[in-house]
């Protein structure tokens, strides 16, 4: 199959209004395909490119799980330390080790639950001011008895990396991976930078809609890193080639079954080739990535706007990546609504008496809706029948009036009227 036909993928997702970003196909220590669509920044017209970075939100942790095993091969950490000897503040922090927090089983509230918490990240914060931040939150159960992803957790780890070493997370990070794999677009900084290159996120409407400004003080370890789809997998490379770590310490990292954590990484549902994952989202910042040991086989999407499944984008790559055909969606229906019925309620709609819009497409399959509020990621819904769709069990419906050309947004008791643009 030709490139020609990715790249018409590629261009199909951005023509469609559905993706812009960067993506890469990294085979046996070399670039096999690399692609990048739509803007950086939309304001200046300023198109992504393969230097352009991404905040990788929470693949961020594979890094910090690199950088702890490091420091445990370094004799500075053991995985069995207690959080108690750095934060004895924190609850349960004298039964909860590091291990149990790279592998999301010390029980700690994720941060990024808590209410109001996509305000409070826009502001810069201290280390204190976010242990604080955390440490007044319940445990949701006692360490090691269960799993539940928790953002708290690798940012603790952070912190405990800079006690350690007396530097900063940036600093260790560039002097224990960047460096000495000569990744020169990945690094950690606490605000987005449009003047290095650096995309910002948006959310899909009739027009691209900014996303408010992410301090990323608040995401030390656990989601800050930028980077660029290429050096993304540089960095897997080098790690399953155990040019960062031992493959003692690699094997640590790995998890055993389907779906399953290990630290900073998880094991892919596919039943051949074995691989990994791990995925990320700060706002409309989308990432994700598989890599296939034995195949030596890398494949990285980055996006800073979209309304469509990552997978989609990775699974196009793949079956690139071996040879395989595959087919362009049509986002102009579902598999419940044809063309024209589609087209008569498809397009972004304004709340009546309100400022925000929310956009209706379609993924090829189901109905996608996002919405214009600040790092409203996409959603999609199911058809009910009579223009009716629901997400999750009727507790948000979306009832459509083509010849009004109107929508009503009802969660619970609220409904909320919104008129075609």
């Amino acid at each position: 199959m030709g490139q020609e036909k990715l790249d018409a993928f590629f261009n199909h997702l951005f023509d469609s209004k559905k993706m812009m970003g960067s993506v890469a196909i990294w085979s046996r220590d070399s670039l096999y395909y690399a692609n990048s669509i739509g803007y950086a920044d939309v304001h200046r017209k300023a198109k992504n490119d393969q230097d352009t970075k991404f905040r990788i939100g929470s693949i961020t942790k594979t890094y910090t799980a690199v950088l702890i095993l490091k420091a445990v091969e370094e004799k500075k950490l053991n995985l069995n330390t207690y959080l108690s000897d750095f934060y004895p503040q924190i609850k349960n922090a004298e039964k909860i080790t590091i291990e149990q927090l790279l592998k999301h089983r010390s029980g700690l509230f994720n941060f990024t639950d808590i209410e109001g918490e996509d305000i409070w990240e826009q502001d810069f914060h201290t280390e204190a001011e976010i242990v604080q931040y955390v440490a007044n939150e319940k445990s949701n159960f006692e360490p090691n008895s269960d799993y539940e992803y928790s953002n708290t957790n690798y940012t603790l780890l952070g912190f405990i990396l800079e006690k350690i070493y007396q530097k900063t997370y940036a600093d260790l990070l560039q002097e224990k991976i960047c460096k000495p794999l000569k990744l020169i677009n990945t690094y950690f900084s606490t605000e987005t930078d449009v003047d290095k290159n650096e995309a910002i996120s948006y959310n899909i409407q009739n027009e691209y809609i900014q996303n408010s400004t992410v301090n990323f003080s608040n995401h030390p370890a656990s989601g800050g890193i930028a980077s660029t789809a290429i050096e993304l997998n540089k960095f897997l490379a080098a790690l399953f080639d155990g040019k960062l770590i031992s493959k003692a310490s690699l094997d640590l990292m790995l998890p055993e079954n389907k779906g399953e954590y290990g630290m900073g990484i998880e094991k892919t549902s596919f039943k051949n080739p074995v691989g990994y994952t791990h995925n990320g989202r700060i706002n409309n910042y989308l990432a994700e990535y598989w890599y296939f040991p034995q195949e030596k086989l890398g494949i990285v999407t980055l996006s800073n706007a979209i309304n469509v499944a990552l997978f989609q984008s990775q699974n196009a790559l793949i079956q690139y990546a071996y040879g395989k055909e595959f087919a362009l969606p049509d986002f102009e229906q579902t598999k419940d609504l044809n063309k024209e019925q589609f087209a008569q309620i498809k397009g972004t709609y304004l709340e009546h008496g309100g400022k925000i819009t929310i956009n209706i497409s379609s993924d090829g399959t189901n109905l996608i809706f996002q919405s214009s509020e600040i790092g409203q990621m996409y959603v999609p819904f199911r058809y009910k029948g009579n223009n009716i769709f629901e997400y999750e069990d009727e507790k948000v419906v979306l009832e459509f009036k083509p010849d009004e050309k109107r929508v009503l947004l009802k969660e619970g008791e609220s409904v909320f009227d919104f008129i075609k643009i």
